[in-house]
């Protein structure tokens, strides 16, 4: 085993080691009655910082938040260890595992070329398996925020190249131009109905391109508040 290989090991298990010891009876009070939901929006919370992180460039806040978002998967892991249901070892097991049956073109003798149908086919089987079906409403998480819900059902189902949905985008713009032009109490339905198909629209142009109009959007949204900030 190389130095850096038993670094990641030692470093590992010491992480382990520390959240076990804040989890005894020893411990720290506030640690040991924390729950698996009771630490959801800490999880919620490190992966925004995480992803601030990433847009900043910063190599020590990312370092550093990574950091915080490893513990929340310590710390969870350990919960359920101590109800004998699992602990990290077979979280990185499961996560092996898949990674090896899911690409079956680097760990066997599958065609690269048809990696995308293969991922694919394996997610289907691993759903079947352990008894849930694979429709898409089931299959996509319903907690995510809605651009980033929006994006991953267009990824399944937008089949119009960019330039018919260009074409569409304008078409439901010019609608919504008439509409609220026209507004009228009784049509405020009406509006938000095209302005829903409107966004929509918007996001399966991004995916179509494979741009991801969440990361799109908070980009923007942050130059905006610079902007405004000046």
């Amino acid at each position: 085993m190389s130095d850096n290989n038993n670094r990641v090991t030692t470093q590992c298990l010491r992480l382990v080691s520390i959240m076990e010891t804040l989890r005894s009876p020893d411990g720290c009070p506030w640690d040991k009655k924390q729950s698996a939901s009771s630490l959801k929006p800490y999880l919620l919370e490190e992966t925004y910082e995480l992803l601030e992180a990433i847009d900043t460039g910063d190599v020590d806040d990312i370092r550093d938040e990574l950091g915080d978002l490893l513990l929340q998967i310590i710390f969870m892991s350990q919960i359920y260890a101590e109800d004998n249901l699992f602990n990290i070892a077979d979280v990185a097991e499961a996560i092996s595992d898949k990674l090896i049956r899911r690409h079956p073109h680097v760990f066997a003798d599958a065609d690269k070329d048809d990696h995308a149908q293969q991922w694919e086919k394996a997610k289907r089987q691993e759903r079947a398996e352990r008894g849930k079906n694979n429709r898409l409403s089931d299959r996509i998480p319903k907690g995510l925020p809605a651009l980033k819900q929006a994006t991953k059902v267009a990824k399944k189902t937008t089949t119009r190249p960019v330039d018919n949905l260009i074409e569409k985008a304008i078409v439901e713009l010019n609608l919504l131009k008439q509409q609220v032009k026209q507004k009228s109490h009784g049509e405020a339905a009406a509006i938000e109905d095209s302005l829903g198909n409107l966004l929509y629209t918007l996001v399966e142009m991004s995916t179509s391109i494979y741009l991801d109009a969440e990361d799109i959007l908070r980009q923007k949204t942050i130059k905006v508040m610079a902007t405004a900030d000046e």
